[in-house]
């Protein structure tokens, strides 16, 4: 009996020891996982140092560039590479300075089924951050499951569409994933204090000028493609402005007709443009890479163009403008909103200085100077 006792002693004694092993071994993982609610609103546990990391939505990579400059690419396996094709001297800067960028797998759009499931499963991703835009054909589909399945941490975030809403919780989750929470919060702080800055300069009472939005002014044969009363709608909204577009576009995008545009008469036009010569001689030049002179050269073409416009009472009044498209879709867009109110509201904006906060965001946050030109006005006719 007493050997019996001690051989069901020590049998008990090694399954306590074992079981503490186990627990002591797994606990560190669970201590560092953390839960979050994405932009979809689904409750995902991520990793606690999540060090493998894709990037479904390419443009997330200037919200990256912010979070981390001294290498926006250390944690990346891969991404979408549309930026590479759609803001090349962005990527110019980045890939000198962090120039094994250039080995990250790329994939496709994942809106329109062109994300390689196979290809990210084989790079074993801790977590995979997509743009919520993805979400519908993600959960429609197998991949969204697949990926869960496979234990990779999915996430949505959003940086296009209700920015009220959608951009401040955007940018802590980014800043949670990639370990940079002090310096997400840096830039919600300047876009809170941008916003309230145009907002208690807003003249009363308010009498809002009619502006067209033209994106991507030339980039398609045809006139015009704008926006509805989100996005860069909003931005005009917050600046004061009426979004026109707006009366005939209910989705986020959509074309508009000339002669719509001719009957409508706008006080205002925006036109929208990038580094995108070489998609578009006609298109509006704007970027690191640009100089005041082209752009206003560019925007000259393009109206001299179009049937009609030379006597629309924008064109008449000078009062036609070119802004970076990429504002439209990044953590920077409340500097268009303060450009767009000092050109919608001159004498009550007079004081704000959109470029100094431009320059303040590159200084502050990003791994790369201010260059180039990323509004510019054109002048009235004499």
């Amino acid at each position: 009996m007493p050997a019996l006792f001690n051989r069901r002693l020590r049998r008990r004694l090694w399954h306590s020891c074992l079981m503490v092993l186990t627990v002591s071994l797994t606990m560190p993982a669970l201590a560092n996982s953390f839960e979050v609610t994405d932009l979809a609103g689904r409750k995902v546990l991520l990793p606690g140092d999540p060090q493998r990391v894709i990037l479904g939505e390419g443009r997330l990579l200037y919200t990256l560039a912010a979070l981390q400059p001294d290498d926006p690419f250390q944690d990346l396996v891969g991404w979408r590479d549309e930026l590479i094709r759609f803001d090349e001297d962005v990527w110019q800067r980045l890939q000198q300075r962090f120039p094994h960028a250039e080995q990250l797998a790329r994939f496709g759009k994942a809106a329109t089924g062109e994300f390689d499931l196979e290809q990210a499963i084989a790079l074993n991703p801790d977590v995979i951050v997509f743009d919520l835009s993805a979400w519908p054909a993600l959960r429609e589909g197998s991949t969204l499951g697949t990926l869960e399945a496979s234990g990779v941490a999915v996430i949505f975030v959003d940086f296009l569409t209700q920015a009220d809403l959608h951009m401040v919780p955007s940018l802590r989750l980014m800043g949670r994933i990639f370990d940079a929470e002090a310096r997400a919060e840096t830039l919600i702080n300047m876009r809170q204090k941008a916003l309230e800055e145009v907002a208690k300069r807003l003249p009363e009472p308010l009498q809002r000028p009619d502006v067209l939005i033209e994106t991507a002014a030339g980039l398609h044969p045809e006139c015009c493609r704008s926006v509805g009363d989100d996005n860069l709608g909003r931005v005009v909204r917050l600046a004061g402005g009426n979004n026109i577009a707006a009366e005939r576009l209910p989705n986020l995008f959509g074309q508009l007709h000339i002669e719509w545009i001719l009957s409508r008469d706008p006080d205002v036009i925006i036109q929208t443009g990038g580094d995108w010569q070489v998609l578009s001689s006609s298109s509006i030049p704007l970027g690191y890479d640009v100089s005041e002179h082209e752009t206003r050269a560019a925007m000259r073409e393009l109206i001299a163009a179009r049937p009609g416009w030379s006597t629309l009472k924008a064109v008449e009044s000078g009062r036609v403008y070119a802004l970076w498209h990429l504002f439209y879709n990044t953590p920077f867009q409340f500097i268009a909103v303060q450009q767009v109110a000092k050109w919608l509201h001159p004498d009550a904006m007079a004081d704000l200085d959109p470029a100094a906060a431009w320059q303040s965001v590159h200084e502050t946050l990003l791994p790369y100077p201010l260059e180039g030109t990323f509004w510019a006005d054109l002048d009235p006719a004499p």
